[in-house]
């Protein structure tokens, strides 16, 4: 069985972001992780190669060359193989493009069950799974909880719905997002790591994949054209009631919305 594992390099949650004067663009700070969701991806793909014979993992991003990081993460994890697509300097904002290259891909090197996160923290669009499913026309299943494999043509998921959960039967080849509290993703072991630092990260050019060429996934294609950027509203200043006795807190209150901010 080949499996592969779809992960996103993201920002690190505590990295600083800043806005370019234009307010079109945003500048990071270089601290990268990978994906929270993609995680269980990765540990899921493994967890399953542990149950079936002759299983191979092979993991893959599109991006720049800084995110072989996550893809050295993975191999530390557990996974055979990496795959870095390589966007050529294009900072697309476009999800269509994204899951037309990651999908061109599978197809291009045929996979039996495909991974992803179920959404990633940056953007939170949570559309990259399903539309690589629709691109490869395949069943999927988002934001599964459980995941089994029946046999070699089958597996068994369970996924939360509105008022309680699903379990379902899906054929294979199919694809399925992962989300917390499927798994436990390990801390990779030194051994793994030392592993990683050596392994091959092959590099594709996505203009070479199946179906794709350069002029389908560069920026003229994208939909999708960034207006401004804006910073999240200052939070409101807290104002701490005094008093001896709810009485008191109360009128002081009162006094407050009347002279202050003259709601009453």
């Amino acid at each position: 069985m080949n499996i592969l594992v779809c992960v996103k390099q993201v920002a690190d949650t505590e990295a600083r972001i800043l806005l370019t004067s234009d307010k079109k663009s945003i500048e990071i700070e270089n601290k990268y992780n990978m994906n929270f969701f993609d995680e269980f991806a990765v540990e899921e793909a493994i967890r399953t190669k542990g149950k079936v014979k002759d299983c191979q993992i092979s993991v893959c991003t599109y991006g720049s060359n800084k995110a072989t990081e996550v893809l050295r993460t993975a191999i530390a994890m557990g996974a055979d193989k990496a795959y870095l697509l390589d966007n050529n300097g294009y900072d697309i904002e476009d999800p269509i493009i994204t899951a037309k290259i990651l999908a061109s891909f599978a197809k291009t090197e045929g996979f039996d069950l495909i991974f992803c996160g179920r959404q990633a923290i940056d953007d939170e669009n949570a559309n990259i799974g399903a539309m690589m499913a629709e691109f490869l026309n395949i069943p999927h299943v988002s934001a599964i909880l459980k995941f089994d494999v029946v046999d070699e043509k089958k597996a068994r998921v369970e996924s939360e719905i509105e008022g309680g959960k699903e379990i379902q039967e899906v054929q294979l080849p199919a694809l399925f997002t992962t989300q917390k509290g499927i798994n436990e993703p390990r801390v990779p072991l030194i051994t793994g790591v030392m592993k990683a630092m050596k392994a091959q990260i092959n590099i594709i050019d996505p203009a070479t994949l199946k179906d794709l060429s350069k002029g389908m996934i560069d920026e003229s294609a994208s939909k999708i054209s960034v207006l401004t950027y804006e910073t999240p509203s200052a939070r409101p200043t807290v104002k701490i009631i005094d008093g001896e006795t709810p009485e008191q807190k109360v009128k002081a209150l009162i006094d407050i919305l009347k002279d202050e901010a003259k709601a009453l």
